[in-house]
């Protein structure tokens, strides 16, 4: 054989190789392999398939070996051998002398039997990658059977022109999926998520922790604890306990919750720096609230932050009390459309004939103030279909064509979305405290710019407004009456910018502290506010401090630091945060607190318990989202046992991933 056929028979080789591989992961049954198949040099192409370097099937029998990555797999030991009978052979004699002494028949059964486990365990490994799968989306535990079912049922066409079909078809319907087998799987990776865990906390310096309370789908008042903490470069957010809470919640009683998920996870309350609620007086009042007995078991003073979430959707809701009477009409008129059976899909045909942007209405959710601003949208933007379809039901809804009903609809439209653009830019995973507290600082230097504007009459910032007030004829000509209106809605916005400026009071404590966090180098020792840590010796921070500024050398490290910062800023503004490699603000931040040498000591405490603190308790809000599907009426466990399990491991989803099962 010529040197080039050789080189073509090997590229044909690695090519069958890497199709085999491909199949194979996505059966779950082989660790993919990163690297791409190695090409082979003309040299190494001199040897033929026929001279004994390809795998021969008798070996399996034989010799107890299979085929792996182009060479022979022992798996009596694990050892890859050369592909050559005689190499085989050497192997299995000089290395398992035991199993080479016995009969033909016991050692033939011996090696079945090896085979039989040395396949079962990548049988297991991918049963639990989808019961993994079946509890991270809370579907029901007997899916298992029906994931099987589909797999086996396009096996035939995925694979017609695979030599080895039969094989890849049996393995698929060896793997274990039962109801049982999933439910025993989910309880395995559970119990090893909660051990990873109560390693993790065991080595955090220090941690904050988020409580949040909220009634479920069956109307059983839940409690959800999440711990914030550093290991090693990684900031994670791990849920710690959802307990059950009784009727009338009180201090006393979320205190004994959270006391007895610490004693489950050995979480010592001394290392606990902050404590984010919703705050509620049961949660920081000043009678008998938990924070009050929290302080006296943690020993220390915990600095108490209310999320800042709610605080700006109530600053929203206190400046915009005639909005309420807009939803009340806007309800009744939506439910009217949405809740009739045949109502829906006659405004559904009335949208195609007449080619609307939408064809449907958005339903008001109660819970989440902010969807209000998506329910105005929708109805504004198909405001004159409805007036149509209104008409043609006979149904009289005087308010969709009065004047003073329509300018403060279309005002509150425009001036919800604006709230809807800073909570959008609140939520998420993993935000410091100080960037959240920008983002409020922000909206607030708006507030004033929107002010101005309807001051002026120009509207930029109320697009619906100004339309409505240019193309509606009873404000034509009648510049007065025009000035009126902006000057009533003007009002308004001063009303939530005094409302903002009342709220966030914790923040505006603590921002100069909190900077420290990302500029310690511009930092002021007599700024900082450290009336919460105790624990922190003050005098050995200020001659760090001292040191720390004066050293070109680490000052370097948090200019490059703002300039990552910068970047994954950039990233996420242009929508490119999900595929983006620039990597977690958090975690960069971490990773240069931790370059610190231990000549700043307290330098580095200080930095890691302020980043370890929440903004907001966005995250508990996502679990008991997450919770609402689980505990659907069609989705049902059939014991209590499992009850939490699904919403444990589904926490990963929307935590990135932080933890995973081993």
């Amino acid at each position: 054989m010529t040197s080039g056929a050789a080189t073509l028979q090997s590229f044909c080789l690695a090519g069958q190789c890497a199709a085999k591989e491909i199949y194979i992961y996505l059966l779950g049954l082989a660790t993919p392999r990163l690297e791409p198949p190695k090409m082979t040099t003309p040299k190494k192409a001199k040897l033929k398939t026929d001279s004994g370097r390809s795998f021969q099937e008798a070996w399996t029998e034989s010799f107890g070996v299979i085929e792996r990555d182009g060479k022979a797999l022992c798996i009596l030991c694990s050892v890859s051998v050369v592909c050559r009978t005689s190499s085989v052979r050497r192997h299995f004699d000089t290395n398992h002398k035991s199993v080479a002494k016995l009969g033909e028949t016991e050692r033939k059964e011996f090696l079945e039997r090896k085979l039989r486990k040395y396949h079962s365990q990548y049988l297991t490994a991918a049963s639990f990658q989808i019961s993994l799968c079946i509890a991270k989306h809370g579907k029901p535990l007997s899916d298992g059977d029906f994931i099987k079912m589909a797999m086996l049922s396009g096996s035939d066409s995925l694979f017609h022109d695979f030599p080895n079909k039969d094989k890849i078809i049996q393995r698929i319907s060896d793997m274990p999926l039962s109801r049982n087998t999933v439910k025993d799987q989910i309880l395995c990776m559970a119990s090893d998520v909660n051990q990873q865990l109560t390693t993790d906390l065991q080595k955090a310096a220090c941690y904050s922790i988020c409580l949040y309370d909220s009634t479920d789908i069956n109307n059983h008042t839940r409690l959800a604890v999440i711990l914030r903490y550093a290991v090693g470069d990684i900031m994670r957010e791990e849920l710690v306990k959802l307990v059950s809470l009784p009727g009338r919640t009180q201090g006393i009683d979320i205190y004994s919750a959270v006391m007895e998920a610490f004693l489950s996870q050995d979480i010592r309350p001394e290392k606990v720096v902050s404590v984010t609620s919703d705050g509620a007086p049961c949660m920081v009042g000043t009678t008998s609230s938990f924070m009050q007995f929290f302080v006296k078991e943690a020993k220390h003073p915990v600095i108490q932050f209310p999320c800042i979430l709610h605080q700006e959707a109530i600053c929203a809701r206190e400046s915009s009390k005639k909005l309420d009477d807009i939803l009340k009409d806007v309800t009744k008129m939506v439910n009217y459309i949405m809740a009739h059976a045949l109502n829906f899909p006659q405004f559904q045909a009335l949208f195609d004939e007449v080619q609307a942007q939408y064809n449907a209405l958005r339903m008001h959710n109660n819970i989440r103030w902010l969807s209000r601003g998506r329910v105005l949208e929708r109805l504004v933007a198909c405001l004159d279909e409805m007036r149509l379809f209104m008409n043609e039901k006979g149904q009289e809804y005087p308010q969709l064509t009065d004047v003073a009903w329509l300018n403060n609809l279309m005002f509150f439209t425009d001036f919800t979305r604006h709230f809807s653009v800073l909570n959008k830019k609140l939520q998420g995973v993993g935000k410091t405290a100080e960037r959240m507290f920008c983002d409020i600082k922000t909206f607030e230097r708006k507030l004033q710019v929107f002010e101005r504007d309807l001051e002026s009459g120009q509207l930029k910032y109320f697009p619906n407004l100004k339309m409505h007030l240019e193309n509606s004829t009873t404000f034509a000509g009648n510049p007065t009456s025009h000035r009126e209106i902006c000057k009533e809605f003007s009002s308004i916005v001063a009303v939530a910018k005094e409302n903002f400026s009342h709220r966030f009071l914790q923040f505006r404590k603590m921002e100069a502290t909190l900077s420290f966090l990302t500029s310690p180098d511009r930092a002021r020792f007599e700024e900082l506010d450290l009336s919460c840590v105790h624990w922190l010796d003050y005098g050995n921070l200020e001659m760090e401090l001292l040191e720390f500024q004066e050293s070109s050398l680490w000052k370097d490290k948090f200019y490059d630091l703002r300039a990552t910062l910068e970047k994954i800023e950039k990233a996420e503004c242009e929508g490119m945060a999900e595929g983006s490699t620039a990597g977690s603000s958090e975690n960069e931040i971490l990773k240069v607190w931790n370059s610190l040498p231990n000549n700043f000591k307290s330098m580095k405490a200080l930095g890691i318990a302020f980043l370890t603190l929440f903004g907001s308790s966005h995250a508990c809000e996502q679990l008991f989202s997450a919770l609402n599907y689980c505990k659907s009426p069609t989705y049902e466990h059939s014991s209590h046992e499992l009850s939490q399990i699904p919403t444990d491991l589904a926490l990963q989803t929307f935590l990135d991933g932080n933890k995973s099962w081993k």
